[in-house]
């Protein structure tokens, strides 16, 4: 009897042992098949993850599917600004379209303006900041100035400069959250190191587009007699640009 019992609890345990084995075996092909190993490489969803770019990446794989047309400051010698244009035209847009609708006064850069789709009238608005970026900064991304008559900006405690290609100061950013200028970092570089923040020309431009946006929005108008930011476009100053500006847009062939 002992023996049968010993040789009954042998088979009973080797029976038991395979019953856990085949639960355990069981209970894990149930959850790789829920959850199935598989890379971003293999996977078909990896064809439709988009990767948009940031205002810091400005360049794109792809090229636009609108071809633009060439904008003034583009020349061989600065291949440079062929591609701050296409930043222009991307940041107008889609981050700033609502400048799309247009101004009071655009047709009186771009007589043709209202005839135009959305990616032509975003050319004409890229054509207008490069215009103004003429007559602020000569298309110097590290140019800058003193504002004599501004007193101490509050970011830096410093003389206010405008600085870039649409020349912006650090103390815009209180009331201007999107132009990202960071006097952290900036603070210890040179006055003019190309690296400080405010002098990135994607930064520069992405912040005075939004800039003209706000005005748009709030007055109506490209030209103001009172409360425009850049001297070039106030009506009646001692450093308007207008009629400058205003040809150097209608130069482009899509508003004639």
């Amino acid at each position: 009897m002992c023996g049968l019992f010993k040789k009954n609890g042998i088979r009973n345990n080797l029976f038991a042992s395979i019953a856990v084995f085949l639960m355990v075996l069981s209970i894990g092909c149930s959850k790789s098949g829920q959850f199935t190993s598989q890379s971003w490489e293999d996977s078909n969803q990896s064809q439709n993850v988009d990767t948009p770019n940031s205002p810091d990446s400005p360049s794109s794989p792809e090229p636009p599917a609108y071809k633009m047309v060439a904008l003034a400051w583009e020349s061989s010698k600065y291949p440079e600004r062929t591609l701050w244009s296409t930043y222009l035209q991307k940041v107008i847009s889609e981050d700033w379209s609502k400048l799309l609708p247009g101004a009071n006064d655009i047709t009186s850069f771009c007589p043709t303006y209202y005839q135009l789709d959305n990616d032509e009238r975003a050319n004409v608005w890229a054509q207008l900041f490069v215009a103004m970026a003429k007559y602020e900064s000569g298309f110097n991304p590290t140019s800058r100035m003193q504002e004599t008559t501004m007193g101490t900006d509050p970011v830096t405690n410093k003389p206010v400069y405008s600085e870039g290609l649409l020349q912006l100061s650090y103390q815009d950013r209180s009331w201007a959250p999107w132009c990202d200028f960071d006097w952290t970092k900036d603070r210890s570089l040179a006055m003019a190191d190309p690296q400080k923040t405010i002098l990135d020309p994607f930064k520069n431009l992405y912040c005075g587009v939004g800039i003209m946006a706000k005005q748009i929005q709030s007055k109506g108008s490209i030209i103001l007699g009172t409360g425009a930011y850049w001297a070039v476009i106030k009506s009646g100053g001692r450093y308007q640009q207008i009629g400058s500006i205003q040809g150097i847009v209608q130069s482009l062939s899509l508003c004639k």
